[in-house]
């Protein structure tokens, strides 16, 4: 696989098939703070679900 890069804001999401023949989707979006999130499920709309997740996550980082 090719390095890519993401702009703040930015996602990426590649459809594909495991070695099962599975269809799968690999998932990236770089945060406006600049954190990088991957990850490998089985849908976009899982993907976004843990995107949005661990988007919640980042933000508690950040409250005084």
């Amino acid at each position: 696989m090719e390095p890519f890069y993401l702009m703040p804001g930015q996602e990426r999401c590649e459809q594909f098939k495991d070695a099962n023949g599975v269809p799968k989707v690999r998932y990236s979006y770089c945060s406006l703070n600049g954190a990088l999130f991957r990850c490998v499920s089985r849908s976009v709309e899982e993907a976004e679900r843990l995107c949005e997740d661990w988007l919640v996550g980042q933000d508690r980082c950040y409250i005084n």
